[in-house]
């Protein structure tokens, strides 16, 4: 079961655990456009695949340097095994149904959520070649393979202003993760926003009691 020592390092650290770069390219994005309450110090890491997401996040929260760990991940395909999986490597981490709470999703991938700054879009497929077409239109992008380089310009378009946009559309998906399209993150992003403490200790208190 996990530690319940205080954090050692910044008292309001979050650091959002990322399944690939294509996600931890966007949280980065979204700090530099400064949506984010100064409240709090944001960053990210880059697990690299689903599959080591679990490892990454035990990592970090014994090491005890951040008050929040959260993760940021697609739920892959039906039926979801490595996603749910996770999840539950999670819950018996802490020794009790917490992922709920750490774990924000999008279905069928994070493109989804990007792709709300420009336009209200309703992906059904996590497939870079299903969705190209639709990354060319919105983004100028051709050919989408999640390259360094295409990222970067896909991210380099996201600002301020269609950060709010992409909230109020990303407000009218359902938040059930086996729902296509769906996502949690709104909630992540709110509290994000209004620099929401009671947010952080809430999910602690969760945690730790």
């Amino acid at each position: 079961m996990a530690n319940k020592l205080p954090p050692a390092g910044n008292k309001n650290s979050i650091l959002i655990v990322c399944e690939g770069a294509e996600e931890s390219d966007y949280v980065d994005r979204l700090k530099d456009c400064g949506v984010w309450s100064n409240r709090f110090s944001v960053q990210s890491k880059n697990a690299k695949s689903i599959n080591n997401i679990f490892a990454m996040y035990s990592y970090y929260y014994q090491a005890n340097n951040h008050k929040l760990i959260v993760i940021f991940c697609d739920t892959e395909k039906f039926p979801y095994n490595q996603f749910i999986a996770m999840r539950q490597k999670i819950d018996k981490f802490h020794g009790k149904r917490v992922a709920d709470r750490v774990v924000f999703f999008v279905n069928p991938c994070s493109l989804q959520v990007v792709l709300l700054h420009f336009e209200a879009v309703r992906l059904i497929s996590n497939s870079k070649t299903d969705n190209a077409a639709t990354v060319e239109r919105l983004t100028g992008v051709k050919d989408y393979k999640a390259t360094a380089q295409q990222r970067k310009s896909i991210v380099s378009k996201i600002t301020a202003k269609n950060y709010i946009e992409m909230e109020q559309r990303l407000a009218q998906l359902k938040d059930k993760y086996s729902d296509v399209p769906s996502s949690n993150i709104l909630q992540l992003f709110t509290a994000l926003d209004m620099g929401d403490l009671k947010w952080i200790s809430s999910i602690n208190q969760k945690i730790e009691k």
